[in-house]
């Protein structure tokens, strides 16, 4: 896949609520690099505030996968 900057991104949370959100980079990553960069900013353990004006709890996010990405996408808390 080809880098770009915006990445759709499904964030699952263990209120079972579903958050979507376009993610705005500083530069252009590939799939592999933009979910590495989603799971560092995860990993904090801290609030995590989109541009929109959403803020996730990091350690309230049960699972993510990049839009049209989903078969490939792997990350879970469990």
């Amino acid at each position: 896949m080809a880098k770009k900057k915006e990445w759709h991104v499904i964030f699952l949370l263990d209120s079972k609520r579903v958050i979507t959100h376009d993610l705005d980079l500083s530069e252009d990553m590939d799939e592999r690099e933009a979910t590495e960069f989603i799971t560092k900013q995860l990993d904090r353990g801290t609030w995590w505030f989109l541009e929109d004006g959403v803020a996730l709890h990091t350690s309230g996010v049960e699972a993510f996968y990049l839009d049209k990405c989903a078969r490939r996408t792997r990350f879970s808390r469990d």
